[in-house]
């Protein structure tokens, strides 16, 4: 295997090395286990935005990403493919009973500097049941026929599913949908009245909502692909984000205030509790649209880096890709963004 292009096919699709692109993988699916097969539950068990802390070296398998991030390394590397396209039920065969060691073959030298025993039979035995979670996990409804559960489609069905940290989309739309509910009774009761640099930006976003969600599909003509709706829909959530900063006047990177930098997670919409309502709807909506940027740009990389022509067939691509959890949400997200622009219709007008 040429082993600098395998590299180089990883850096084009991930924007990163094959083992940073593994480890990475491995500890979402560590932190989904420990959340809900560790009993801990999603108040008290460890967010995937922290940090790792101090390094444990013993005893072997302290750091299960590692391991299981070795583990995907090797199959990817195996079989010459990107790490995304491991199929679970490939990289279990790596830590059956009896399987060689991961330590016994090639691994690279990032993964041994991340602790003792690191892909040794020990350390391997002890994420056997973290990836058999994975590859036998009871969903509420079954995936389309015909899926590939591949490590890829894993992730980006985590990032959709409800019930856990990571996944809980459903609770950042509620805020949204909750911050515009109280925003329209201040008004109603005249504790809130609009500025008129508020009712003009809202105007303004209104109108340039309303052409967003003005698709080919409503002419009659083909939906838009998955691809086409998600993208649309993180470039609104940056234009939301950036007039939420603009009504602040903080010139800030971050513009919410007494927020935390977010990560591929989202972010915490408490961060928008103490800003003036138009803010907060804006802010919430926002970070509503942000829990699809990561998923987004990871397929657009794929589409770019795996399928430079237009598929024969769009649709099987698209299964293959964008889990059903993930339509959903996109979907619910598109619900969330119709009704922020008849909000802010009603406030320009009002």
């Amino acid at each position: 295997m040429d082993r600098n292009g395998w590299e180089r096919r990883h850096r084009i699709a991930y924007g990163c090395g094959a083992w940073e692109r593994a480890a990475h993988q491995a500890r979402l699916l560590v932190v989904w286990y420990d959340e809900r097969d560790g009993g801990l539950g999603p108040g008290v068990a460890p967010r995937f935005s922290a940090g790792p802390g101090a390094r444990v070296k013993w005893p072997w398998g302290s750091a299960r990403h590692n391991t299981l991030g070795l583990l995907f390394w090797r199959a990817a590397h195996d079989a010459g493919i990107p790490v995304d396209q491991v199929l679970l039920s490939d990289a279990v065969s790596y830590c059956a009973q009896g399987a060689e060691p991961l330590d016994a073959g090639p691994v690279p030298d990032a993964a041994l500097k991340t602790g003792i025993g690191v892909g040794s039979a020990e350390s391997v035995a002890a994420i056997r049941h973290v990836l058999q979670a994975h590859a036998e996990a009871d969903l509420p409804r079954p995936r389309p026929a015909g899926v590939r559960l591949t490590l890829g489609y894993r992730v980006r069905e985590l990032r959709a599913t409800p019930d856990w940290d990571l996944g809980d989309w459903p609770a950042a739309l509620a805020e949204a949908r909750r911050a515009m509910g109280q925003a329209d009774d201040l008004r109603e009761r005249g504790t809130w009245r609009p500025t008129d640099r508020e009712r003009s930006v809202g105007g303004r976003l209104g109108q340039d909502l309303e052409r967003s969600l003005r698709t080919p599909a409503a002419s009659g003509h083909p939906a838009p692909r998955w691809l086409e709706r998600a993208s649309r829909l993180a470039a609104t959530g940056t234009a939301l984000s950036a007039a939420a900063g603009a009504l602040l006047g903080d010139a800030r990177e971050d513009t919410r205030p007494d927020a935390t930098r977010r990560d591929d997670a989202g972010s915490d919409s408490a961060g928008w509790d103490n800003a003036a309502p138009l803010v907060k709807v804006l802010g919430t909506a926002a970070d509503a649209c942000a829990r699809l940027a990561a998923s987004t740009e990871e397929i657009g990389r794929l589409w770019e880096a795996e399928e430079p022509p237009e598929p024969p067939d769009l649709a099987s691509w698209e299964l293959s890709h964008v889990p059903s959890a993930l339509l959903e949400q996109t979907g619910e997200t598109e619900d969330l963004i119709r009704a922020l622009a008849a909000f802010l219709w009603v406030l320009a007008v009002h």
